[in-house]
């Protein structure tokens, strides 16, 4: 060994010994509450249990002072590392790894900079500087459709100094594509070899052994995927099969194939006895669309609530490789070896170019594996994901494929609130919805309890940010009482306190939604738990029985939902702002809270007035609900009561805007409106929506838009 060689090896072997410590410091602390995939769905299949722990191996191996190491990117072949005697060290997998810690969120701001990028890439750079990264021997990149990895993989292997090699893996698959892709391959081959010392003769020997592994792996996971086609819908719980596999770099070393054979062991022992199809086929089957979230996330609890299992999953499933002969494996010549590892990396579902024709091979798929509905995460800075989500969409619906979208971060997680209501929402209606029969009469008795209508009653209850809505409505669905009341934080106070105002002998139930209504403290108070968007389906459907196309719009106090029904039958269309304010009733209530520090007397009907004296709306030029409220507060500091009346009608307009923006693309023009929520009734936001082209319709029986969501929760019961 020369010198230089031994030198590196010493300065390799030094850092990995100080990350490993470091690492060891990291994991001190994990004061980060939430599920992940592993706590909230742990496997249920030893073999994938087995593949955990070699994956988990492998890092460890990674921080080894002797060991040759290979970081890889997500599509590049491992056979590579493996043929070449390196072990293969998934930086993707591993970031996934780290995501789950409580630190996760400090770590990816260090490797941040000022130019948009996934977490993934943030998270990589981030473990570096934190002295958290081990050291390879070698970077092998390759373009996954997206940029980014191959930039910030060339960047960590200078401040390694470790050569880097990238593989350019074409976007449309054709024999020239092939034939480039596989001397790609044999050039990267040849050189990893030299690196590691082997001789020309071992490494040819390393490569035909490891392509046998791979293959006859690769034979086996054919036939457990066959095996859960013929028998969909086939309850593995949230298992991503597929996406262990790809991230388990484990095609062509000898425990890839025991751990295949113990996978299809484990399944046909699991439908070996008789009672399988009952226990293993009960459940909501979903299809999982686009990267696991890997960060900390209560949506996989509420999957599991609703007894929802992945029946089919991933950009990243590997769809059917080509295989090679088993028998011919160790006579082929070595091009033929290259040409099928080349042809397996460009025809890789869902990663090149032909976005029409691989989705629809992805949706065929996931209906052959029963899924009912396909849930899709669209990770936000993911050059990989951004291309495809509107063919997915798109696909979907084409397929007859009920779809929603989550938008999230595949690191730093999803947040709980909008998503989770959506989600919840989404998971409900996978189930065709019950009919609820149209009341005859629909008597508002505010305030009080009429005593011919105390029987059977049924309260919904709608926590919310900022107020607290409840309705009672008896048997035959006549709302007997509206009250609204403020939320605080303290809501099995409210409930209390809605029990005390009820205050009748007679028997009632109560449903609640909203804010924190799935809290399990206080599940003892109430009979039915939903989401506030599956209440308010339930109110429209009620109310509009026999209206066929209707969008509802309802503006809260931190977030805006969009629902269109498009026939009573389907389920209808759902949408909700992410993780901003902005255009919510939060601007609204904040421009009042600073306005009532001078005028304690100002209301929302005082701010409404102000606003529909204006012949002209001021622009406002932002979509940040922060800066929105600064911007505003600011002009009506320095404005007359004349432009105080023209920004404030400003303010409804960015508010309507804001909310068109989240209409399906047909309906943003204009079409047949429904305005819910506490700002639904004024005058100047329902004007703004008449200038942009919007039919308002009214709701029936003079039912105040700020209940609806709250009338629909008592029909839930």
């Amino acid at each position: 060994m020369s010198l230089l060689k031994t030198s590196s090896q010493q300065m390799v072997s030094a850092q990995r010994e100080e990350a490993f410590t470091k690492l060891r410091q990291f994991y001190t602390d994990s004061g980060q509450e939430g599920e992940t995939l592993t706590s909230s769905s742990p496997e249920m299949l030893s073999g994938t249990r087995s593949l955990a722990a070699r994956r988990a191996y492998l890092v460890r191996l990674a921080y080894k002072p002797e060991t040759m190491v290979s970081a890889i990117s997500l599509i590049t072949p491992p056979e590579l590392c493996w043929a070449t005697k390196h072990y293969p060290f998934n930086w993707e997998m591993y970031a996934s790894l780290i995501a789950s810690h409580s630190k996760i969120i400090d770590v990816t701001n260090k490797g941040s900079n000022p130019t948009p990028r996934c977490s993934f890439i943030n998270a990589l750079k981030g473990a570096y500087l934190e002295g958290i990264l081990p050291s390879p021997q070698i970077v092998l990149s390759s373009s996954a459709y997206c940029e980014g990895v191959s930039y910030v993989f060339e960047e960590l292997a200078e401040e390694f100094n470790v050569p880097h090699i990238h593989l350019d893996i074409p976007s449309y698959s054709d024999e020239l594509g092939v034939s480039n892709m596989a001397k790609q391959l044999e050039k990267a081959f040849w050189q990893m070899s030299e690196l590691n010392g082997l001789a020309e003769t071992e490494a040819e020997l390393s490569l035909r052994k490891t392509m046998y592994l791979s293959t006859k792996a690769k034979q086996t996971y054919n036939e457990i995927c066959e095996i859960r086609d013929k028998l969909a819908p086939l309850n593995l719980g949230l298992e991503p099969l597929h996406w262990h596999f790809l991230f388990s770099a484990l095609w062509g070393d000898e425990s890839g194939v025991r751990i295949c054979d113990s996978i299809k062991a484990d399944i046909e022992s699991l439908i070996a006895n008789e009672s399988w199809r009952v226990k293993y086929t009960e459940g909501l089957p979903i299809a999982i669309f686009s990267l696991i979230e890997y960060g900390r996330t209560n949506l996989y609890k509420k999957m599991l609530k609703h007894n929802a299992f992945c029946s089919f999953e991933g950009a990243n499933y590997l769809g059917k490789p080509s295989l090679l002969n088993l028998n011919e494996i160790y006579e082929t010549p070595l091009s033929k070896l290259f040409a099928n590892m080349a042809k397996n990396l460009v025809d890789t579902p869902m990663r090149g170019g032909s976005l029409n024709e691989s989705t629809d091979t992805y949706m065929l798929d996931a209906k052959k594996r029963g899924s009912e509905g396909l849930v899709i995460y669209s990770h936000e800075q993911c050059q990989m994901l951004a291309p495809r989500l509107h063919v997915v969409e798109s696909k979907a619906v084409e397929h007859g494929l009920k779809a929603i979208s989550l938008n999230g971060d595949c690191i730093l997680g999803i947040p709980p609130g909008p998503a989770g209501i959506r989600l919840g929402t989404f998971l409900d209606t996978l189930r065709e919805p019950q009919k609820i029969t149209q009341p005859n009469n629909l008597d508002i008795i505010d305030n009080q309890l009429n005593g011919s209508k105390k029987k059977n009653l049924r309260v919904g209850v709608d926590f919310g940010s900022g107020y607290s809505k409840y309705s009672i409505v008896d048997s035959a669905n006549n709302i007997v009482m509206q009250r609204l009341v403020n939320s605080g934080i303290d809501y099995e106070a409210i409930l209390n306190l809605v029990k005390t105002q009820i205050n009748t002998d007679k028997e009632y139930s109560i449903a609640i939604t909203g804010v924190g209504s799935d809290n399990p403290n206080f599940s003892h108070l109430w009979q039915k738990q939903i989401t506030e968007i599956s209440a308010l389906i339930n109110a429209i459907r009620n109310l509009f029985e026999t209206t066929k196309e209707l969008v509802v719009v309802d503006i809260g106090t931190q977030d805006v939902k969009i629902v269109k029904f498009d026939g009573q039958q389907s389920s209808p269309w759902i949408n909700t702002n992410k993780s901003c304010g902005a255009g919510t009733g939060m601007v609204l209530a904040q421009i009042l809270e600073r306005w009532q520090q001078s005028i304690p007397s100002m209301t929302f009907q005082k701010l409404d007035e102000l606003a529909s004296k204006a012949q002209k709306a001021e622009l406002i030029n932002t979509t940040c609900g922060i800066f929105a409220v600064t911007n505003v507060i600011s002009a009506l500091v320095q404005a007359d009561d004349a432009r105080r009346s023209v920004i404030l009608k400003g303010v409804y307009q960015y508010l309507a805007t804001q909310a068109i923006k989240l209409l399906p693309a047909s309906n943003q023009n204009g079409c047949r409106l429904v305005l819910t929520g506490g700002l639904a009734n004024h005058q100047t936001l329902r004007t703004v929506f008449r200038e942009k082209g919007f039919e308002l319709a009214s709701i029936p029986k003079s039912i105040h838009p700020q209940f609806l969501v709250s009338y629909g929760a008592a029909l839930s019961i």
